[in-house]
Parts: structure tokens; C-alpha cells; sequence
């Protein structure tokens, strides 16, 4: 696909202690069935912090405390190029998921590594299993 516009996605990846936040993409969708952390395209003027946040929101229906820029990388899937901003941080003590909410779990970064998670994401996933962030 030559000179594709790239698409500006933001992700969160939250930690509850020693364990990650993963959310399933929805059947029949682009990837559907895989794991992926919460996220998803920016909107027009929209900041990829605000965006993470917001797509956050939508999927699970949690809100994050205090989220810092961890990486961006870019990445070639069929039919598009993106460009993700990764935001690590935890909920909001206080946040819950919905009812309605989009399949997720909890887990040990390292055993994500066995599920079928977003290939572009792995580098940033084994990163993360070698050197957990530091989180307040």
C-alpha cells in the first residue's frame, strides 16, 4: 500500500500490582478474537492522552489514575499503518468495569506472551515481562 496515511492510535497498559490489563477484540472485527490492551484511533484534535482515556472508557469502563507516555512505535498491519502512543499506569482506586463491558482479564504480562496478542505489540509486552515499570 504505498504512502498510506498512518493512523494515530493510543493504548493504556494498567497495572493492578503485578498484574495487566488485557481486553479481547471484538469477533468478526480487524484481529477479532485477539488481546490486545485497551485502545484505539484518535480522534480529530483529540491528545493521544486523552484518547487512551477515553477508549479506556468505552471498552472496559475504567477510569486511570495518572498515565505517563511509555512508547510509541509504528507498525504495518494489511491495509493500514499506525503509529501507537502505549500509556502505562493503574485505575483509579475506585473504578469499576461495566456490565457491558469488552471481555478482559487481568494477567501476568509474561503469560500473555502465550496468548495470541497483537504481534506489534510483543516487542513492548517483553519489555515489560523483562522490566515492569515503576508505578506510584
Amino acid at each position: 500500500m504505498p504512502d498510506a496515511a498512518v493512523i494515530e492510535v493510543a493504548a493504556v497498559i494498567l497495572f493492578n500490582g503485578p498484574l495487566m490489563l488485557i481486553n479481547r477484540r471484538p469477533e468478526g472485527g480487524y484481529y477479532g478474537g485477539w488481546w490486545e490492551w485497551p485502545g484505539g484511533k484518535c480522534r480529530p484534535g483529540e491528545s493521544l492522552e486523552a484518547c487512551a482515556r477515553r477508549e479506556l472508557a468505552e471498552e472496559i469502563g475504567l477510569a486511570a489514575g495518572p498515565l505517563r507516555l511509555l512508547e510509541t512505535i509504528e507498525a504495518q498491519y494489511p491495509g493500514r499503518n499506525v503509529r501507537v502512543s502505549f500509556f502505562v499506569g493503574t485505575p483509579q482506586p475506585d473504578s469499576r468495569p461495566r456490565p457491558d463491558a469488552q471481555e478482559h482479564c487481568w494477567v501476568e504480562p509474561r503469560r500473555v506472551l502465550e496468548m495470541k496478542f497483537l504481534e506489534a505489540n510483543l516487542p513492548v509486552l517483553r519489555r515489560l515481562v523483562e522490566s515492569p515499570p515503576e508505578l506510584a
